[in-house]
């Protein structure tokens, strides 16, 4: 019996269970809890665990995964959205296990808070949870200016466009939030401050990207710590930059919000 792939329409003769055009399954059963479990089991766990791949590829073999995605490979890795929608997700599940067990490495130790004049403890409470509840949008805010500067940096070898870029910068931060995640265990059994972890990290992330860029652009040793000398300067440039913006934002939504507190500090 004749039939066509529900994914990309293509024709699947009979007794055919996989597309030959696109490699998606033929599915005919119900879904229940159990179907999707094993789903996710067998592609995100199983021998085929394309997320550990992804993983691998990214330490290993960068180009591998990003010119793969950019070219149109999508099945061998995670690609870019949903491998950094799951580093959120860790992201999430780690400052919550923080927030239960380890309170204090994320600097929400109340008792010290409460020390302070009570309208500005609690207001520093506040932006302390609003801070940690919203930090992956914080991370999320910073990709397109560092994919600005990338795009910036590599004027002269126009093998990237800017949202190439972005993908990039995308499977960058995603890996970042995996490893910080993974140092939880740590930071709970040491009481080891998140900020000094994301401290920790930042040499990591700048070898990262010039690791990335080496393999991606084919660049030699020279031309890579060039590259890397010069995105540390832009980096810092478009950083500052947009951190003065969030501070304007962020005092104008403390004004909007609690204008008792600022009226507090300039009193003081």
């Amino acid at each position: 019996m004749e039939r066509n792939c529900k994914n990309c329409k293509k024709l699947l003769y009979a007794q055919q269970n996989y597309c030959s055009h696109c490699g998606s399954k033929w599915v005919e059963y119900r879904l229940t809890p159990r179907k999707i479990t094993a789903e996710l089991s067998n592609r995100y766990l199983g021998t085929d665990n394309v997320f550990l791949v992804t993983i691998l590829g990214l330490l290993r073999y960068p180009e591998d995964v990003i010119n793969g995605y950019i070219s149109g490979q999508r099945k061998k890795y995670v690609n870019p959205i949903n491998f950094y929608l799951i580093s959120l997700s860790l992201v999430g599940l780690q400052i919550f296990l923080l927030r239960h067990f380890a309170p204090d490495t994320l600097g929400m130790n109340v008792a010290e808070i409460t020390n302070v004049q009570n309208n500005t403890g609690q207001s520093l409470e506040n932006f302390t949870d609003f801070f940690y509840d919203y930090i992956g949008a914080f991370t999320t805010f910073f990709l397109p200016a560092y994919a600005l500067s990338g795009y910036i940096i590599f004027l002269d070898i126009r093998k990237y466009n800017f949202t190439e870029h972005l993908i990039l910068y995308v499977y960058v931060f995603a890996l970042v939030n995996i490893v910080t995640f993974v140092a939880t265990p740590l930071m709970i059994g040491f009481d080891i401050p998140y900020q000094m972890v994301s401290l920790a990290l930042t040499p990591f992330i700048f070898l990262q990207v010039a690791w990335y860029y080496k393999r991606c652009f084919k660049l030699d040793v020279q031309q890579t710590v060039l590259k890397g000398l010069l995105a540390i300067i832009v980096f810092n440039v478009i950083s500052a930059i947009l951190m003065i913006i969030v501070i304007i934002i962020a005092v104008a939504l403390l004004f909007f919000f609690n204008s008792d507190l600022l009226n507090t500090a300039a009193a003081h």
